[in-house]
């Protein structure tokens, strides 16, 4: 996981992962048949973790569903943008690596990824957003949970600017709460602009 995560699955190769493993580089086929066999194995057990992240995000968004209030949406908001938060910022996240490295290059799991793990967030923020803003055309929807997503990214790279320009450790879990409840809100309001806008034009 951690090979494929820092080099990309083209430039891991069998001997670099069977010297990792401490075996003969024989190893991965009699294991694992190829090692395109042994990447979807370290991509399906990333799924793991990101199957958990979703269950407690799936609770904000029952009880928003449940509440059937805006207030109560907002809140829920900021309870998965949280949960994104702390799973990305976990110290033992190297799963999210491994997801983020895909989502960027592409490779021959793409789809699979989409399918299992951005498709069911996406859509989990999707019913919030639309909660918040009922009447967004689906491409803004869209592009709302982009910048949700976006800024949460951003937090989770940009570790040595933010301790450097604002003296802030953006992974402590005291600023993710508080980034977390600043993501939600300046969503929210935005979905309030986007919303009158609509009324006025």
């Amino acid at each position: 996981m951690e090979l494929f995560a820092e080099k990309g699955y083209e430039k891991t190769s069998v001997r670099d992962l069977a010297a990792a493993a401490g075996v003969n580089v024989a190893a991965v086929n009699y294991h694992f048949g190829s090692k395109d066999a042994l990447y979807y194995e370290c991509l399906r057990s990333c799924l793991v973790p990101a199957t958990k992240m979703r269950e407690r995000m799936q609770v904000h968004l029952d009880a928003a569903l449940k509440a059937k209030s805006r207030k109560v949406a907002e809140e829920a908001l900021r309870g998965c943008v949280q949960v994104f938060l702390e799973e990305l910022m976990h110290p033992e996240s190297r799963h999210m690596r491994l997801v983020m490295r895909e989502q960027t290059e592409g490779g021959a799991q793409f789809e699979r990824i989409v399918r299992e793990f951005f498709q069911p967030v996406g859509s989990i923020l999707q019913q919030l957003v639309r909660m918040l803003a009922p009447e967004l055309p689906q491409m803004r929807t869209f592009m709302v949970i982009s910048g949700i997503i976006g800024q949460c990214l951003h937090t989770h790279k940009a570790r040595a600017t933010y301790r450097a320009l604002a003296g802030v450790d953006s992974h402590s879990p005291e600023y993710i709460e508080m980034i977390s409840a600043h993501i939600a809100h300046f969503t929210a309001l935005g979905l309030r602009g986007l919303e009158r806008e609509k009324g006025t034009s």
